[in-house]
C-alpha cells in the first residue's frame, strides 16, 4: 500500500471515529446541556432587559422611589446622630459644644424614626397590593390579619395611601369596611352581605351612609383627577385637599350632629373642585387653547388653594362645636349639682 492510501486510509478512519462521537449518548448529553445552558443565559439576560410589568394597583417605579428616598433620609439621620454622640462624647466639659452635639443627636435620631415608620408603612402597602392583586375586594378585617394590627390602624393605613397617591385606583367603601381593586370592581360587586356587613351597614343612620358613599365617590374622582395632572402645585394641593377630607369624615362617623355643616361642601364646593380639576385636564391636554398672558391655570390653583383653606375652617368649626357641647354639659351638670346641695360636698 502506498504512502497517500496509507493516510487517506487513516483520514477515513479518524472521520469514522469522530462520527460515531458526535452520535454517541455522551456528546447528545453535552450538546442538550449546552443548548440549555445557552438558553437559561439568554432567558435571564431578556428578562433582566424587560421592562418592569404594571401591577394592577399601583405604580412599581413610584413606591422604588419613595422607598429609596426614605432609605436615604434614614441613613443620613442615622449619620446626623453619629456625628451627635461623637460631638457630645469628645466635648464632656464643654457645656456648649455638648448642646450641639446633643442637638444633633437628637434632630438625626427623629429623623431616623420618622422614615422608619415609614418603611413599615411602606411594608404593609406591600402587603395590602400584594393582597388585592388576585382579589377583587378583600375586607378590613382580613387586611388587619395580614398586617398583624388593629382593624382601625389598617383602615386609617388604607385612606392614607389613598390620599396621598400610593394606590392608584383603589376604592374603600367605608360602609362596609370593604377595599375594592378599584372602582370598577365595587360598582360590580354582587356579593351578599355577611352578617358583619350587615351589622356595620346598620351602625350609621341612612343619612350618614348617603354621606359616606358620596364622600367616597369625590375622594376617589379626585384622586384619579390628580394622578393624571403634570403640574406638581396642583397635584399638592389636591394631595392637602383628600387628607382634609379623610380627617372630615373620620370625625362624622363619631359626631352624627354635625353632619348638616357638610351640606354646601357636598352640594356645591365639591362638585366645584372636581369641575375645576377637569377643566385644567383638558388645559393640559391642549384640548382647549389659550392666549399667552392668560391666567386660568394660575386661577385654577389658587380657587383649589383658598377651597383648602374653607375646608380646614368648616373642619374648626366642627370641632369647636363639639368643645362647646362638652363645656355646656359641664355648665348644667355643675348647676344641677348646685341646685341639689351637692356641689359643696365635692372636694375641689
Amino acid at each position: 500500500m502506498s504512502t497517500e492510501e496509507q493516510i487517506k486510509q487513516n483520514i477515513e478512519s479518524a472521520m469514522n471515529q469522530l462520527n460515531q462521537f458526535l452520535k454517541s449518548d455522551t456528546m447528545q448529553s453535552v450538546k442538550k446541556a449546552t443548548t440549555n445552558t445557552i438558553q437559561s443565559v439568554s432567558n435571564s439576560i431578556s428578562k433582566a432587559l424587560a421592562p418592569e410589568p404594571p401591577h394592577p394597583v399601583y405604580s412599581p417605579r413610584k413606591i422604588k422611589k419613595i422607598k429609596k428616598k426614605a432609605i436615604d433620609t434614614r441613613n443620613f439621620g442615622i449619620f446626623i446622630a453619629a456625628i451627635g454622640v461623637i460631638l457630645a462624647l469628645g466635648s464632656i466639659g464643654d457645656l456648649e459644644a455638648m448642646m450641639v452635639g446633643m442637638a444633633f443627636l437628637i434632630i438625626g435620631g427623629l429623623t431616623w424614626w420618622n422614615q422608619k415608620q415609614k418603611l413599615n408603612r411602606i411594608d404593609r402597602f406591600y402587603l395590602y397590593a400584594n393582597a388585592l392583586k388576585n382579589n377583587e375586594a378583600i375586607p378590613i378585617e382580613q387586611l388587619s390579619q395580614l398586617a398583624a394590627q388593629s382593624e382601625e390602624s389598617t383602615e386609617n393605613d388604607i385612606r392614607s395611601m389613598i390620599s396621598h397617591g400610593l394606590f392608584e385606583q383603589v376604592y374603600f367603601d367605608a360602609s362596609h369596611h370593604i377595599v375594592y381593586k378599584n372602582y370598577t370592581a365595587y360598582q360590580k360587586s354582587s356579593l351578599p352581605p355577611t352578617p358583619k356587613e350587615e351589622k356595620a351597614e346598620n351602625a350609621y343612620p341612612e343619612e350618614i351612609q348617603d354621606f359616606l358613599e358620596q364622600m367616597n365617590a369625590y375622594r376617589n374622582t379626585i384622586l384619579s383627577l390628580s394622578n393624571q395632572i403634570k403640574d406638581t402645585d396642583i397635584d399638592q394641593e389636591c394631595k392637602k385637599m383628600l387628607i382634609i377630607l379623610a380627617n372630615i369624615e373620620k370625625y362624622i362617623t363619631n359626631h352624627f350632629e354635625v353632619l348638616p355643616k357638610t351640606n354646601r361642601m357636598m352640594k356645591y364646593y365639591l362638585p366645584t373642585a372636581i369641575k375645576l380639576l377637569g377643566n385644567y385636564q383638558e388645559l393640559e391636554a391642549g384640548h382647549i387653547h389659550l392666549g399667552t398672558n392668560d391666567t386660568t391655570i394660575q386661577d385654577i390653583e389658587r380657587a383649589l388653594n383658598q377651597l383648602n383653606e374653607g375646608l380646614i375652617n368648616i373642619y374648626t368649626d366642627m370641632c369647636q362645636d363639639a368643645s362647646m357641647d362638652i363645656h355646656a354639659d359641664i355648665s348644667v351638670l355643675q348647676s344641677m349639682l348646685q341646685q341639689d346641695g351637692l356641689k359643696d360636698k365635692i372636694p375641689s
